[in-house]
């Protein structure tokens, strides 16, 4: 088993994951209980991971995240994590985020990212592919391709949750509180966004991928206080809320 201690590290590595391919439904998204989601996810320990996903990754941080570190990533990603973005097919988002964000527990359903609401899995008419580092705060890098298209940075999430979570920096609030149909899915004043404490840590770790790897792919790509309000928040998140089952499930496929 590998551990890897440096907070630095884990939130370069942690982002999420490739899963493989679901069958297409054509059924409109049940809704179930995502309060579950939250609690059974986060009882999986990091610390006892025994795959492989980080085998290829053995350098420390004396380079910095400008070496070996963005060169592995880049060399380990692109284009294996590149899937078109538009319409259907096997190596379509459409259809491949259904098993990469796979219920853990239920195989027909899939897990919407701000809500973790479990949901039956469905084309993606029915939901928003979200850049989790949101174009319009990404100097119009990420559009639809390369890390546009990385299922490492797309998540599934229900159209209105997206709309208003909408381009939206990343920071720590208590007040603004938005709920979609029942369930409370973070809070938001003014241009600012917080997600549920079960999700900071994800976006933190996605972000930070990112714009790792992506770095030397774009010629202005913007530093990571464009989307998160601080250095300070994105590794505190992190910490808030460590790596679990469904990190784990990507990471490995």
């Amino acid at each position: 088993m590998k551990k890897i201690k440096n907070p630095l590290i884990l939130l370069a590595l942690g982002a999420t994951a490739i899963c493989g391919l679901a069958a297409i439904c054509s059924n409109q998204p049940q809704k179930v209980d995502a309060s579950p989601h939250s609690s059974n996810f986060d009882t999986y320990d990091w610390r006892n991971y025994s795959g492989s996903y980080y085998n290829s990754i053995t350098n420390s941080l004396t380079d910095g995240l400008n070496g070996t570190l963005r060169e592995t990533l880049s060399s380990f990603i692109e284009p294996a994590g590149w899937y078109t973005y538009s319409s259907s097919g096997e190596d379509h988002l459409s259809t491949v985020l259904q098993k990469a964000d796979e219920d853990p527990t239920n195989s027909s359903n899939m897990i919407y990212l701000y809500t973790r609401d479990s949901v039956k899995k469905n084309p993606a008419e029915s939901w928003n592919r979200e850049h989790v580092w949101p174009q319009n705060l990404s100097n119009g890098c990420w559009g639809k391709t390369k890390a546009g298209t990385d299922i490492l940075h797309i998540r599934p999430t229900y159209n209105k949750t997206n709309n208003e979570r909408d381009n939206d920096k990343y920071g720590t609030l208590t007040t603004g509180s938005l709920v979609y149909e029942g369930m409370p899915y973070g809070y938001e004043v003014g241009s600012t966004f917080c997600p549920l404490d079960s999700v900071k840590g994800d976006v933190a770790r996605i972000c930070m991928y990112v714009w790792v790897a992506y770095k030397n792919e774009y010629g202005n790509i913007p530093p990571i206080t464009n989307v998160f309000e601080s250095y300070d928040t994105l590794l505190e998140w992190h910490t808030l809320d460590e790596p679990d089952m469904m990190e784990a499930n990507r990471n490995d496929y």
